[in-house]
């Protein structure tokens, strides 16, 4: 605490020029003492600068019960400070307790939510995979491709986990299956129409080179 805005400031500017003090000259003696002495002492710190006070007085040197009423005054209100600052710091104390608890419960309700929508997507998950309540276009998607892998060891396999539901992942790889077929299958018809037209050119080709023989033989039986 610094002595621009001690506790004792106020109190000290008025009483000691009323005791025949300089109060910007001794004030920060009384005030050194309070903030070395918050918790208490002796009680011959005390005394001691009550006897330099009084021996520097201009007007109360001879004038022991206005020390003796400056030394209660001085002892009061530094433990109504004490005690003050102590019941500050309890109710600060309890703030931050209040506030912590507040913001603890706020993450404890806020991943039981999460946990409960986590929960919930799951649940419908699993609902929209069951074949009741599939679509007819998944529902065929699933029975053409659904457990198909080429594979006869996988197949006995997925014999066994035919009852595990069917997830989105199982409907995507089953459209891979399709599209990749559907891709081999215009790849083999683009294949068979170009073998057609290869077969059909060297068709014409010699139908052509045979026209052109004939002519030639029927020009030399004329000549």
């Amino acid at each position: 605490m610094s002595d621009e805005d001690h506790y004792l400031d106020s109190y000290l500017s008025e009483i000691l020029p009323a005791l025949g003090l300089d109060a910007e000259t001794y004030a920060p003696y009384v005030t050194g003492y309070a903030n070395e002495n918050d918790d208490g002492d002796d009680g011959e710190s005390l005394d001691e600068l009550m006897e330099l006070l009084q021996a520097s007085s201009e007007s109360h040197a001879d004038d022991d019960a206005a020390w003796a009423n400056l030394r209660k005054e001085i002892i009061q209100r530094r433990d109504d400070y004490v005690s003050g600052e102590s019941a500050r710091k309890e109710l600060q104390a309890l703030e931050i307790q209040a506030t912590t608890h507040a913001n603890l419960q706020k993450e404890i309700d806020l991943a039981q939510k999460n946990a409960v929508e986590v929960e919930a997507r799951k649940q419908m998950e699993l609902e929209s995979n069951k074949l009741e309540n599939m679509s007819k276009d998944k529902i065929a998607l699933m029975a053409m491709y659904g457990y198909e892998d080429g594979n006869d060891n996988n197949e006995t396999q997925n014999d066994g986990e035919s009852d595990k539901p069917v997830t989105n992942r199982d409907v995507a790889a089953a459209m891979n299956r399709q599209n990749t077929q559907k891709q081999k299958s215009v790849q083999t018809q683009t294949k068979q129409e170009a073998r057609q037209e290869t077969k059909k050119a060297k068709a014409d080709k010699m139908a052509k080179k045979e026209e052109r023989r004939k002519k030639a033989g029927k020009k030399e039986r004329r000549a």
